[in-house]
Order: structure tokens, then sequence, then C-alpha cells
């Protein structure tokens, strides 16, 4: 049960962080790269759900519905991986060989897994689980993981060029960095479960990362989107003012006009009475 308080508390952080993004509250975030991070949120949420039943089931012994439950832990990492990779290409906005690669490696990926995951219902090729709901890795296992793992690493070298090539001339360095530590700090803690597989490491990773990418990404967007909402604001506000300012300007060329002519016919009228 402890190895479910984590992904718990995760999950709780998650809907409280981002309860704008996930309910669309905010008009901020209509791009197209927030509706894929909404998206990816949702599939981080089903992972928090698989995994808190994982520790649940192998707490209380259920060795089948932990099996099942682990099958369905592989393929929600793997569609996280596929929407992480999507987001990341579609948010950086570059149209080129190399991000058609790494938007085709995750979707590979996320089908090798779910091939294999299937094939190991019959022929254990992934994992095991015997009477005793002791988890059990196999190869394969090893191999899906390291391919994410490599996988990970090329998307935050993408984003750390990108703020390289292209950060210090729009300003977003800054949200370039964090988008390169999210997939560095993915990588890291999935190392690290190839070797302990009954700790919360990759959970514990998306809860670091989404944090991350709320205070300096999702935070930075918000604040421009207000910045420019006020600037929108002032230069309707000054339309408004210079055209009310046109209006009494020609209302005051009217009625000067007019008392132009009241003046010039009595002027005439004077004039004509004094000649007469």
């Amino acid at each position: 049960m402890c190895y479910s308080a984590t992904g718990l508390l995760a999950a709780a952080i998650l809907l409280i962080e981002n309860q704008d993004i996930l309910l669309h509250s905010n008009s901020a975030f209509q791009k197209p790269a927030w509706k894929v991070y909404r998206q990816f949120l949702i599939s981080v949420l089903v992972y928090y759900a698989v995994d808190i039943a994982w520790g649940i089931l192998e707490s209380g012994k259920h060795d089948r519905l932990l099996f099942a439950d682990t099958s369905v832990y592989f393929v929600t990492m793997a569609v996280g991986i596929v929407l992480w990779t999507r987001y990341i290409v579609v948010y950086l906005d570059e149209a080129g060989m190399f991000e058609r690669m790494l938007t085709y490696a995750g979707r590979a990926i996320a089908l090798l897994v779910t091939v294999m995951t299937i094939i190991n219902f019959f022929h254990p090729v992934l994992f095991t689980v015997n009477k005793e709901c002791v988890y059990h890795a196999l190869p394969f296992r090893y191999a899906i993981l390291i391919s994410q793992i490599i996988l990970l690493f090329l998307i935050s070298a993408y984003a750390l060029s990108s703020m390289i090539r292209h950060g210090s001339m729009n300003g977003h360095r800054q949200r370039y960095r964090t988008l390169g530590s999210f997939g560095l700090i993915m990588a890291v803690c999935l190392t690290a479960q190839l070797w302990y597989p009954y700790l919360p490491l990759y959970a514990t990773a998306y809860m670091l990362g989404t944090c991350l990418l709320r205070a300096f990404v999702i935070g930075d967007e918000k604040e421009a989107y207000r910045l420019g909402l006020e600037e929108a604001t002032r230069i309707a506000e000054l339309k408004q003012s210079v055209e009310k300012t046109e209006k009494a300007y020609r209302n005051a060329l009217r009625t000067s006009s007019v008392f132009e002519n009241i003046v010039s016919a009595l002027s005439e009228d004077y004039f004509n009475d004094f000649l007469h």
C-alpha cells in the first residue's frame, strides 16, 4: 500500500495544478500544442491509476489481476511517451526530418509494446507473476524500457538544441530548458526502475516533471497571454479614445461652420441695412 501512496499524491497534485488545462477553463490553452498536452496529462492520470492499482493488488496478493494490471501498465507508459514526443514536436513547431523521425519512433515503440504485451499473455516474454504474486522481469521488458529511455534522451537533446538555436532570440530559453529537463528526469528514473521495479520511480518522475512544466512553461504561457490581453485592451481603449476625439473634432468643425454661416449671414444683413 505504501507503493500506491506516491501515485495518489502525484495524481492529486496534477489535478490541483492543471485543472485549467484539463477543464479548458482558460483560453490561453487553446493552441494545438496545449490540446496535445491535455491528452498527455490525461495519459499521466491513467498511468497513476494503473500504478496505484498495482500497489494495491500486489499488497493483496491477487496474482491474476496483478498480471493484467502490469500489462496495462506497460501500454500506458508507452502511450505517455508517444504523447510527450508529439507535444514536444508541436510545441517547438519545427517540421523537419528529425521531428518526423521522433514522432514515428514514439509510435513504433508504442506499437511494439502493445504487440509484446499481447504475446506475453500466451507466451511470457516481458514478465511473469507467480501464484505468490511475485513479479519477475524477462529480457524483452528491459529491451522496451531501454528503447524508451533512448527516445527520452533524444527528445531532451532535441529540446535543448532548440534552446541553443532559437532560445536567445525569442526569450524562451527557460521553457526549452525545462522541456529538456523533463525528458532527462523521466529517462534517469526509468533507468533506475530497470533495477528497482518495486519502487514508484516513474510516478515520481512524472510528478516532478509536470510540476516543473507548470512552474516554468505553463506559468510563462499564462503570463504572456495575460500581458497580451492587457496590451490588446490598452490598444482598444486608445483606439476608442482616438475615435472619440476625432468625432468631437468633426462635431466642432460642423458647429464652427454653422456659426460662421450665421455670422456671415448676420454681417451681410447688417451691411445691407447700413447701406440702405
